[in-house]
């Protein structure tokens, strides 16, 4: 009896994110080409927060006199193994993490409690040695990930469910950016192999760029 109940537990732990009541973002903010050009001082919109990749935040209630009184406000574990390399990416209170083995989870960033989770099921014959994922991008009321299997998924910023997907090649690791081009085309542009351009030093880099309806 108690081997059985031992069983349950450990099924009822392994199966729990996926059990796990989806709510839906009452008001979500779309993202823009002009937010993502211009984002807001409190945003993290892009892999590092600008085009320009400086990385830096213009926030300065956190500073040099006042860091070492901070405290944690809350932890989440997304119960994946494996590292974690994308950034979290915030949208007006709402945190975006990806995860390995194709994941994303929506967040309160206030709270830490989980509105969201998406998980795309992968190829049962698919082996990938090192399954991190690079992040995601955000256009309008989409997400963009490039996922393990070398797919490019659009998912529902506001419930997690998955829109559309189209096939890519070796683009497992990379991070999708989002731009509006000419004509106020939206396009999506994926770094595969490796996350570079094809060059004379990495000859299987590939650039894929999608053309958004």
């Amino acid at each position: 009896m108690r081997i059985r109940q031992w069983v349950w537990a450990g099924l009822a732990a392994a199966i729990w994110p996926a059990l796990t009541a989806a709510a839906e973002i009452a008001n979500y903010s779309p993202v823009t080409g002009q937010r993502l050009t211009n984002p807001e001082p409190g945003n993290w919109m892009l892999y590092r927060r600008t085009y320009d990749g400086q990385g830096y935040s213009p926030l300065d209630k956190i500073n040099t006199t006042n860091v070492k009184n901070l405290v944690p406000m809350w932890t989440f574990s997304t119960g994946v193994l494996e590292g974690h390399e994308a950034p979290p990416i915030v949208n007006n209170g709402i945190m975006f993490v990806a995860t390995p083995m194709n994941q994303v989870i929506a967040l309160d960033a206030k709270t830490g409690e989980q509105i969201w989770r998406y998980k795309r099921q992968l190829p049962e014959d698919l082996f990938q040695l090192h399954p991190t994922s690079r992040g995601v991008g955000l256009w309008q009321d989409k997400l963009f990930l490039a996922t393990t299997d070398d797919q490019l998924a659009a998912i529902d910023a506001k419930t997690g469910k998955e829109l559309w997907v189209t096939r890519m090649v070796d683009a497992a690791k990379s991070t999708p950016i989002t731009y509006q081009g000419k004509n106020d085309r939206q396009y999506v542009a994926v770094l595969a192999g490796g996350g570079e351009v094809r060059s004379p030093d990495n000859p299987g880099g590939r650039l894929y760029v999608f053309a958004l309806p």
